[in-house]
């Protein structure tokens, strides 16, 4: 992925998450990206690296043969091993700035921050986006953290260094809005991987922000 294709790239982001998929992760993905997600994040916070490996290589293989870039989160180890496009770090990453000084300098990273001065410290550790989370309230899992609301992320957007990608309760009818407050692109897990029909979710999402 260059970097000059950074914004197209990180306008549908869908996050993995095998245990709720109605097929193989595999089929999963590709119905995603037909449908009209543009990058994949390898996500399996309960996998060994030896797992999250073997379940990468397929995972790579219909990245790839549909052009589009998977990012591998919070395994620099496993995203140099399967040569995957990029590496996403969290707060219990590695320093991030080592990360980057041993990341193949071609090899996207991005962090996932929830506030202004987390953002600004991924863009002095050389970061190439991040995440900005929760926006809205996510339906995947509880969280006890204020959401930054459309307001929020329109303040953080405007004085970021980098492109910001929203993540948190993404839905149809807030997508556009995230655009429109400054973010690149929008991140889902379960409206996309735990969606009925996966292809179907994905192209609705594309219509809601592309109109």
């Amino acid at each position: 992925m260059q970097r000059d294709d950074l914004h197209r790239h990180l306008r549908i982001l869908a996050i993995t998450n095998r245990l709720i998929t109605r097929g193989s992760p595999e089929e999963v993905t590709d119905s995603l990206i037909v449908g009209g997600v543009t990058a994949i994040m390898l996500r399996e916070k309960d996998l060994t690296p030896a797992e999250l490996f073997r379940l990468g290589v397929r995972l790579r293989d219909v990245c790839r043969a549909r052009g589009v870039p998977l990012l591998v989160n919070n395994s620099l180890e496993v995203a140099m091993a399967l040569d995957a496009d990029g590496v996403h770090f969290g707060r219990d990453s590695i320093p991030p700035g080592r990360a980057r000084q041993i990341a193949p300098p071609q090899m996207i990273c991005g962090f996932s921050a929830h506030d202004e001065s987390e953002l600004h410290r991924a863009h002095e550790w050389g970061m190439d986006y991040c995440t900005l989370s929760p926006v809205f309230f996510p339906t995947s899992k509880e969280m006890s953290s204020p959401t930054l609301g459309i307001e929020g992320l329109a303040r953080i957007a405007a004085q970021s260094p980098i492109p910001v990608v929203a993540l948190g309760g993404i839905a149809l009818d807030n997508a556009r809005a995230c655009l429109d407050a400054g973010a690149v692109g929008i991140a889902a897990i379960g409206t996309l991987y735990g969606a009925e029909d996966p292809c179907a979710a994905a192209a609705a999402f594309r219509h809601a922000i592309d109109t």
